[in-house]
């Protein structure tokens, strides 16, 4: 593992939970910045990496991932404070639903989706690279 690689691209996730718990994102641009974020890492990793990219993108995917719910989960009382979309959302949810034990259950999920999607893609970035 070329960790001098994945530290700066691990510090990502962090800095994203905290942006989602301070409300920087407005409804659905989440979304957007973190299709950048797995790309850019993608690319990054694709690039320095080549034939070994797989492993190295689904950490820092998984990594990111998971840190940034984790924080989310943390603060998930200031998240919905600073984002009424996201508490309207959890709002029709039945009674005796608890956000807190929801927003922790979902590190695992999310870090393995974000292992997963920027693994694919940093597969994808050697591919293209590799024929150019």
């Amino acid at each position: 593992m070329n960790w001098r690689l994945l530290a700066p691209l691990a510090a990502i996730g962090p800095i994203m939970g905290t942006l989602m718990v301070m409300g920087a994102f407005p409804k659905g641009v989440d979304r957007f910045a973190w299709l950048m974020v797995m790309l850019a890492c993608a690319f990054v990793v694709a690039r320095r990496e080549g034939p070994r990219a797989l492993p190295h993108a689904a950490l820092v995917g998984f990594w990111n991932g998971a840190s940034s719910t984790l924080i989310q989960a943390l603060f998930v009382g200031r998240l919905l404070a600073n984002n009424p979309w996201i508490a309207e959302s959890l709002a029709d949810q039945p009674k005796g639903f608890d956000v807190d034990y929801f927003v922790f259950m979902l590190v695992p999920f999310i870090g393995v989706a974000g292992g997963a999607l920027t693994g694919l893609l940093a597969i994808l970035f050697v591919r293209l690279l590799d024929s150019r």
